[in-house]
């Protein structure tokens, strides 16, 4: 283990969003450098330089650091081989165009400086900031978040529905404090009549939570409206209960268990539809009483997981056929947590004693052997969960996922295999190895069907958005986790 940091990154003169997401791509990539409480960067040059080969300097600092006796000490620094970074914050950042620049050119110099990455040192001192301290940092994140998507016109995406309504949500009951759920009522009341179509939106339990919340069904009424008019939803054809072929919708006036043979001579699934049905038709059956939505919805999962997943290595690949999983694609992180998610949000919903509750827990014991096997050494999963870490980069989405879904499948009894805690324990040291300032990193962008391995590798990480919420949400499952007996 290097006792010096090989990488000094000077406090900027003023907090900058493009100097930040360079520091994100240090820490995504493990790169050693110091940071104190409240990762504060020191804001001057140490007595001494040795073990250091990188000081990474804002711009806007540059006169101070043009002066005696500075200039002096970094060009001595120079000739022995170190290397002063000036990072252009003209760079695009936020977004995936914005991350892969500045991943461009922080990989240009972890190589050119000989910065080592994964450093132990690193991994230790980032696992050793205090729960408290990540929690901390999450909170008041959720109106920020909200507003985020809405102003990009997206106000039911899936990091919203996924992350943000759910962990404001369920905070306020953990916290006992109304309070943190209220930019989601607002939210909600806002934004519900903006919902048009299906499958695109996520989210769409919380128009339940709203509805006990409130009392107001308005939200209910437009979302089974929507539904109704697309019967049958989400507008694809289906194959013995299984949703196909994505963006190819039923023509009006066609039957969509009847398919053309041009359809059934493609047909296919992919691992996403099942988060959009498993989440809006069991709410809607919980909604309405009407149990012909939720059996729908179990009809697509079960066929589905025949399709999707593959028995020998125990995961989902992203695209399946009626014969099996197409292994043109590949077990994409994502798109196994999102199948998953579907799982989650019908054990949710669906009554007690549903006589296919014991069926989802077994799916769910299912893809627990594959996800086991390829946990990482350093407690995360990969963008390709078969890959090697040589191929593929850590999955922070995928990883805050399964911990959500085996926590609570064990805190409520879904599924007690005695390897969860463990596995979630060991995944919780390796988020906390992903985070900066109370943000993720290694967020994998989501990505289409595909028939080519090499589009799922080469996705890019988006570290520029807020997803702080994600952070206390896996972080209140482990507490519920660790409670249950």
């Amino acid at each position: 283990m290097n006792p010096v940091p090989p990488l000094l990154i000077l406090a900027p003169a003023a907090p900058h969003p493009v100097y930040t997401h360079f520091i994100r791509q240090f820490v995504d990539l493990g790169v050693h450098f110091p940071f104190g409480e409240g990762w504060t960067l020191p804001r001057d040059l140490p007595p001494a330089l040795d073990g250091v080969r990188c000081v990474m300097v804002d711009p806007a600092r540059r006169d101070e650091f043009l002066g005696e006796p500075l200039a002096s000490r970094l060009r001595a620094f120079t000739r022995e081989g170190g290397f002063v970074f000036w990072p252009d914050l003209k760079t695009v950042a936020g977004g995936a165009v914005g991350d892969v620049n500045v991943r461009h050119v922080v990989t240009r110099l972890v190589n050119t400086a000989g910065l080592p990455m994964r450093d132990p040192a690193m991994i230790t001192r980032l696992q050793g900031i205090e729960d408290a301290t990540l929690v901390a940092a999450c909170q008041g994140a959720t109106a920020d978040e909200l507003g985020q998507y809405a102003r990009m016109g997206v106000p039911f995406t899936d990091p919203l529905g996924m992350f943000t309504m759910p962990t404001a949500i369920e905070a306020a009951e953990f916290f006992g404090d109304p309070a943190l759920a209220e930019p989601v009522w607002a939210h909600l009341a806002e934004h519900y009549p903006k919902l048009d179509r299906l499958p695109d939106a996520h989210g769409m339990q919380h128009f339940l939570d709203y509805a006990e919340k409130t009392g107001d069904r308005r939200p209910l009424e437009r979302l089974a409206a929507v539904c109704r008019a697309q019967t049958p939803w989400p507008l694809l054809w289906r194959k013995d209960g299984v949703f196909l072929n994505c963006d190819l919708h039923v023509p009006e006036g066609a039957d969509a268990d009847r398919p053309p043979q041009a359809v059934l001579d493609d047909a296919w699934v992919w691992t996403e539809t099942n988060l959009w049905v498993g989440e809006t038709y069991a709410t809607l059956t919980r909604a309405t009483g009407d149990t012909r939505w939720l059996d729908r919805a179990l009809a697509h999962t079960l066929g589905a997981h025949r399709w999707l997943f593959e028995p020998q290595k125990a995961l989902y690949w992203h695209v399946g056929r009626p014969t099996g999983p197409d292994l043109r694609s590949a077990p994409w992180a994502r798109g196994n947590s999102h199948f998953l998610w579907g799982i989650r949000s019908m054990l949710n919903l669906m009554p007690e004693n549903h006589p296919q509750r014991t069926g989802l827990c077994a799916l769910l014991r299912d893809c627990l052997e594959g996800l086991l096997r390829v946990q990482g050494e350093d407690g995360l999963w990969l963008n390709v969960l078969d890959a090697s870490p040589a191929d593929s980069r850590p999955c922070g989405s995928a990883s805050c996922q399964f911990i959500r879904i085996y926590a609570r499948a064990w805190a409520r009894g879904w599924l007690r295999d005695e390897r969860i805690p463990p596995m979630v324990e060991r995944a919780w040291q390796g988020m906390k190895t992903k985070i900066w300032d109370g943000r993720f990193l290694g967020w994998c962008v989501g990505t289409s069907h595909a028939l080519i391995r090499q589009q799922y590798l080469a996705r890019p990480h988006d570290s520029g958005r807020i997803v702080r919420s994600a952070l206390l949400g896996i972080w209140m499952e482990i507490q519920k986790m660790r409670a249950a007996e």
